[in-house]
C-alpha cells in the first residue's frame, strides 16, 4: 500500500484502477482501502519503482521529474532492437557490410543506454536486451560479411585478370541454322589455371558480336593446350567465329558480363 497520498473521494471501498493521484503515472490501483504500488502507463502494467512510499504530489507536479524523456517511454530501447535486427539482415552481405557494422555497434550502445533508462522509465528493458543480443549477433554476421566481401573481390580480380595464355579459333562451321566454333587454349603461365573463353559470332570483317557463347576450360596445366567447342543457333545470318575475350574462372559461377 502507498502512504502519503490521500484517497480521492469515491474510491473508498471501490477497488480498481484510477488516475494516479501523484501524477507520476497514468493509472494507479486502489484496493478499496488504500493506494498500492501497482501502476500502469500506456497500457503497460508494472510496479512503481519508487516502492510503496512515493512522495505526495505538489501543487506543480510537473516539476517532480528532471528527466527529459516522457515517463513510461523508452524510444532508445526500441531503436536498439530495430538496429540489431537490421544488422543481422545486412551484416553478412558483401560491400554493404559496412552499414551492418554501424547498425550493430549502435544497437549495442543504444541497448546499454536503453537498459539504464528502463530503470527509471519502467519500460523498454526487454527491447533493450533484445537490441544487445541482436547487435552482438549482427557483429558476428559482419565478420562473415567482411570475409565474404574479401573472397568476392578476389574472385572478381581473378576473373578480370586471367593467367597468361594463347587462344585461337581453329574452325567455324555451319550446320543448318547452327554455327559450330572450335578452338584451342594454351596456358603460358607457371601455374594451373581455369579460363573462361568468350566466343563471338560476328559479321565477316567486324568484331561486333551478334551472338556470343562462354566456354569454361578448367584446370589447364602450365604449357598445356586444351581444345574447346561451342555451338550457337544463328538462323540464316552469315557469321564468323572469333575469340572475343578470355577471362579467368567465373566468380562463384556467376558471369559479371565484362
Amino acid at each position: 500500500m502507498v502512504e502519503g497520498i490521500d484517497a480521492p473521494s469515491g474510491t473508498q471501498g471501490n477497488a480498481g484502477w484510477h488516475p494516479d493521484p501523484a501524477s507520476r503515472f497514468e493509472l494507479r490501483y486502489h484496493n478499496g482501502r488504500a493506494w498500492t504500488a501497482d501502476v500502469s502507463t500506456n497500457g503497460e502494467r508494472f510496479v512503481d519503482p519508487a516502492g510503496s512510499r512515493p512522495n505526495a504530489p505538489t501543487a506543480a507536479p510537473q516539476t517532480q521529474t528532471a528527466s527529459s524523456a516522457p515517463v513510461g517511454r523508452n524510444p532508445i530501447a526500441t531503436a536498439s532492437m530495430v538496429l540489431g535486427i537490421i544488422s543481422i539482415g545486412i551484416g553478412w552481405m558483401p560491400v554493404i557490410v559496412a552499414l551492418g557494422l554501424v547498425a550493430a555497434l549502435l544497437a549495442i550502445v543504444f541497448g546499454i543506454t536503453g537498459r539504464r533508462r528502463a530503470k527509471t522509465a519502467g519500460v523498454g528493458a526487454g527491447f533493450a536486451t533484445t537490441g544487445l543480443i541482436t547487435g552482438t549477433v549482427g557483429l558476428l554476421a559482419c565478420v562473415g560479411g567482411v570475409l565474404f566481401t574479401m573472397s568476392l573481390l578476389q574472385a572478381v580480380d581473378e576473373f578480370e585478370n586471367p593467367a597468361p595464355h594463347d587462344a585461337a579459333i581453329t574452325s567455324c562451321a555451319r550446320s543448318g541454322d547452327e554455327v559450330i566454333a572450335r578452338g584451342t587454349l594454351t596456358n603460358t603461365s607457371d601455374s594451373t589455371s581455369t579460363y573462361t573463353v568468350r566466343v563471338f559470332f560476328v559479321r565477316p570483317g567486324t568484331d561486333n558480336a551478334r551472338h556470343q557463347a562462354n566456354v569454361v576450360i578448367d584446370d589447364v596445366a602450365p604449357g598445356q593446350t586444351k581444345t574447346f567447342e561451342t555451338t550457337r543457333n544463328v538462323g540464316e545470318l552469315d557469321l564468323e567465329c572469333i575469340v572475343g575475350a578470355v577471362r579467368g574462372p567465373l566468380p562463384y559461377g556467376v558471369d559479371p558480363g565484362t
